[in-house]
């Protein structure tokens, strides 16, 4: 698999100029950074919940980060969980499992990014597989993000892990 169409698509529409930038076979956001060399806080990573009625936000973070579940629920004003497999299989069948790219509005979906994302160079996203990241520039990410909220949901340091 290569990049997602509808990434590609989505991309085209908005006149964003991206690299693909292939790697080795991951699992992981770690993973990637590593096989990449890039740092961790500059990769953009999508966490999808879901809502007591179904309805999906999709919450943008570093993957050197952490989603902080109770915040996202405050925003929401809705009692959330992780989506599963199933679910995410589903919405984003293009995608292998654990790949989507944290573009939401690309499927409709609405979009939470993490502030941390502005105070960052340019970003790399996984592209839909596990073996290619996308980079954009910081600037083309915020407006690829315009219609999409910006809040502090993510933190750092030891604790359960939403993500």
């Amino acid at each position: 698999m290569t990049i997602s169409h509808r990434i590609d698509h989505y991309l085209k529409a908005h006149d964003v100029d991206y690299e693909v930038i292939h790697h080795t076979r991951t699992r992981s956001s770690v993973q990637n950074a590593i096989a990449a060399q890039i740092p961790l806080n500059s990769i953009a990573k999508a966490v999808v919940v879901k809502d007591q009625v179904n309805n999906y936000t999709m919450a943008v973070i570093p993957a050197s980060r952490r989603l902080n579940m109770h915040q996202l629920e405050e925003i929401t004003d809705s009692r959330l969980q992780l989506a599963t497999e199933h679910d995410l299989a589903r919405r984003f069948s293009e995608c292998e499992t654990g790949a989507i790219p944290p573009l939401g509005p690309a499927w409709g979906m609405e979009t939470i990014w993490d502030s941390q994302l502005s105070q960052t160079g340019d970003l790399f996203f996984e592209a839909g597989d596990h073996e290619n990241l996308l980079h954009v520039t910081q600037q083309d990410f915020i407006a690829l993000m315009e219609d999409s909220q910006q809040e502090a949901i993510s933190y750092t340091g030891p604790g359960k892990s939403t993500t």
